[in-house]
């Protein structure tokens, strides 16, 4: 009777050892469908979907990379922009992507403001960073913006004088965009703007939303100093619409992540470069 019943345990093992070897194929098959549909991931967000370790998840992003399926970022992943042009990251997986980069970025801009200046502060999650960083650093100014988070953060300071542009919300987002944001953004002269970014491609500005790029066109429009407030994962291939060249931007604040020869690019182009630490 043991000799006929030893089969059945050596086939439950192949089997066994057939799903296991299944494993790392399933889960990067998963995290290229959560990409599918936010654009963004975190490695925490991974780690509470599929309950598997941040190690783990580390080699299968690793793995995907090597692929040429995903960019990496300090913090996660994006999907790789070919064929997927417009793609936009789930707002909140945006916010959690290299955020010591965005921290350091904000700070850095927000360093540079005077007393009493105009400030236009478009959306996103580093622009976001530098109006945390103006707002703790008790300056007198009269802010701009067409982000309702933005606003929010400026607005509980009581030094900050703030504007918010109106015009239609952006579903899922904090966004405000359309021909009422446009018409208001004219009648503006800021001092500064401080402007964000989905990538940025051989000197080329670009975003995943016809309506987010109209919205930074007219922001650009409406300020005399234009600062770009990017982190080094986004200088990347180029998404759907353009927004603006380098040409211009007056200034471009990045983390110390940039490849060198993106930075000497960029100063050979002419362009105010400043890297920031983020150690």
């Amino acid at each position: 009777m043991n000799d006929a019943a030893s089969p059945a345990p050596a086939a439950a093992q192949t089997a066994g050892a057939a799903i296991v070897s299944l494993l790392p194929a399933q889960r990067r098959q998963h995290i290229i469908e959560f990409l599918r549909r936010h654009g963004a991931v975190t490695l925490t967000q991974l780690e509470q979907a599929l309950d598997v370790s941040v190690s783990t998840l580390r080699r299968d992003l690793d793995a995907l990379a090597a692929d040429g399926v995903i960019d990496r970022t300090h913090g996660g992943a994006l999907l790789r922009q070919q064929g997927y042009s417009a793609f936009e990251p789930d707002a909140k997986a945006a916010s959690e992507l290299s955020p010591r980069e965005k921290q350091a970025i904000g700070q850095a801009a927000a360093a540079q403001l005077q007393p009493q200046q105009s400030v236009i502060f478009d959306s996103g999650s580093t622009v976001l960073e530098a109006a945390r960083a103006a707002a703790a650093r008790g300056l007198p100014l009269i802010a701009v913006t067409n982000d309702l988070a933005i606003a929010q953060v400026l607005g509980a300071a009581p030094h900050i004088q703030v504007h918010v542009l109106g015009g239609q919300l952006r579903p899922g987002s904090a966004t405000l965009v359309g021909d009422a944001l446009i018409a208001s953004a004219a009648t503006l002269h800021a001092d500064v703007l401080l402007c964000g970014a989905h990538a940025l491609t051989d000197g080329l500005i670009t975003e995943t939303s016809p309506e987010v790029a109209a919205a930074k066109r007219a922001l650009l429009r409406a300020a005399r100093t234009r600062r770009l407030l990017v982190d080094a994962s986004k200088f990347r291939p180029r998404t759907f619409m353009q927004v603006a060249t380098l040409d211009e931007i007056d200034e471009l604040i990045c983390d110390d992540g940039l490849a060198v020869e993106e930075a000497d690019r960029l100063r050979a182009m002419g362009k105010r470069l400043t890297l920031v630490s983020t150690s």
